[in-house]
């Protein structure tokens, strides 16, 4: 997809938290913070145009699941045209899903990468999907986020107690936080 593309998708749908797709720099960023003991199965929250998805595909055994979650229909439409099995697109609500993750019905979660904008969100909203994730990861799992704002730091620090990262990535439009949280 194109970056102009992207943008007009991004403002028609206020939901939608970038303007641009992510970098090559941030996809590196969330590629080295996956689980090294595991990445079988990984959800990505607001997946978009599907520039992170790829890359996860391309990084994971080829006997794993990867679960995309997104609200957006243009970019659910993106999604379902990338031809992998290990892959399941789910159109849907991130908050509304992480009631009960088990729903997914997956063996278990090795890691969670998420880019939806956690500032439209209400307190309680990111209350819930941080101890839901935190709660069906499996042993040293990893919930990795990238955002504009830090704003999901203090909601890590307090269900991810084992280690919780902060690192900036400034070559993206705009610059990325970037926050791993392990169980």
């Amino acid at each position: 997809m194109s970056k102009v593309h992207f943008l007009k998708t991004a403002l028609k749908d206020y939901k939608v938290g970038a303007l641009t797709p992510s970098s090559n720099f941030v996809v590196k960023q969330i590629l080295k913070n996956l689980p090294h003991h595991s990445r079988a199965c990984i959800v990505e929250y607001g997946a978009g145009d599907g520039v992170i998805t790829k890359a996860l595909l391309e990084h994971m055994p080829h006997d794993g699941t990867l679960v995309v979650i997104e609200m957006n229909p243009h970019f659910v439409a993106l999604l379902k045209k990338i031809h992998d099995p290990r892959l399941q697109v789910i159109h849907g609500n991130v908050v509304k899903i992480c009631k009960d993750l088990s729903d997914l019905k997956l063996p278990r979660i090795d890691a969670v990468v998420s880019g939806i904008p956690f500032s439209f969100l209400r307190s309680n909203e990111r209350h819930l999907i941080a101890s839901q994730t935190f709660e069906n990861l499996s042993e040293h799992g990893r919930f990795i986020l990238y955002q504009i704002s830090p704003l999901m730091l203090p909601y890590l620090k307090r269900y991810f107690k084992k280690k919780v990262d902060l690192s900036l990535e400034v070559r993206n439009f705009p610059p990325y936080f970037i926050m791993v949280a392990e169980k």
